[in-house]
């Protein structure tokens, strides 16, 4: 399964934003971050350490950037529009285009055959379960959720959660933004009981991949993927847009901060709390998490004095 959806509707930044604002006009196909891996991204920079990253990304079409950094956009073929509040008005757009439907998931929907799903279990019209699917008691399947063959889901799953994002009006009251992605799950993954899987932000589906565990009391992010054969082990955070590549092993209890990347075969050991990006084949502990070997000859010096 594909998590990163193509759209071939283009939308024009003229339509949504007042000429003034308009420093160059263009066309988008989707929201998302400066990271993005969607071609046709519209996204917001408030600074400029953002906007350099923006102008990088080949996938973006178009940005919002504050007044004052419009100039430093001259190289960018793309759309370019400046405001006083790049973040709130590119959530202002974000809510117009959930409303009407066009940044939603594209997916069919449907349960496949010989499934078994408990009575208590809640699934949404509007997600698609491959064959040979179990869902245990309680388990609650969201709006855009997307199961492969043989997956396991435990009782108290919620795949398809909300994620947490902040954002406030002036007078300090929340605005809710509601995800406008999904959930995939590949063939023959194991969901232990209680784990919740958020949904993604924007059109890309957070990504478990085929025969990955993700362990009891789980907690995966908005956006994050995670590749084949990985083990996420019970109580484990990994956090929004987080990449954990092919068989990445973490302990119990570990946490990963978000958007970072941990490399093919890397274990997270028991408790760690990972803030920078793991190397393939690293072994890494601790708070804050470093090498393995080092954290062990740490401890052991301490134990020995």
């Amino acid at each position: 399964m594909l998590s990163d959806q193509t759209n071939n509707h283009r939308l024009q930044v003229g339509d949504f934003f007042t000429v003034g604002d308009i420093f160059r006009n263009g066309t988008f196909s989707v929201l998302d971050e400066v990271d993005t891996f969607t071609p046709g991204s519209l996204v917001y920079c408030q600074n400029l350490h953002y906007l350099q990253k923006a102008v990088e990304n080949a996938n973006i079409s178009a940005v919002l950037c504050p007044r004052s950094l419009g100039e430093e956009l001259k190289g960018f073929s793309g759309a370019v529009v400046v405001v006083d509040d790049p973040r709130h008005a590119f959530f202002d757009l974000y809510l117009r285009l959930t409303a009407n439907g066009a940044i939603l998931p594209e997916m069919d929907f449907g349960i496949g055959e010989g499934c078994w799903i408990h009575p208590t279990a809640v699934v949404s019209p509007k997600s698609r379960l491959g064959n040979r699917v179990v869902v245990g008691a309680n388990a609650v399947i969201e709006d855009y959720s997307r199961i492969g063959d043989d997956v396991d889901i435990g009782p108290n799953v919620v795949i398809g959660a909300e994620g947490l994002l902040t954002i406030r009006r002036p007078g300090g009251s929340l605005v809710r933004i509601r995800h406008a992605g999904g959930v995939e799950i590949g063939d023959g993954c194991q969901i232990l009981a209680g784990a919740v899987i958020a949904k993604s932000l924007f059109r890309r589906f957070t990504h478990i991949g085929t025969h990955s565990q993700i362990g009891i009391m789980a907690n995966i992010g908005h956006g994050a993927y995670i590749s084949d054969a990985c083990v996420v082990s019970g109580n484990t955070v990994i956090a929004g847009r987080s990449r954990l590549a092919d068989r990445v092993w973490v302990g119990t209890s570990a946490s990963v901060a978000q958007g970072l990347s941990i490399g093919e075969g890397a274990q997270v050991k028991m408790g760690a709390v990972v803030v920078a990006d793991v190397p393939p084949g690293a072994s890494v502990s601790g708070n804050f998490a470093v090498n393995h070997r080092i954290n062990m000859a740490r401890y052991l010096k301490g134990a020995v004095q």
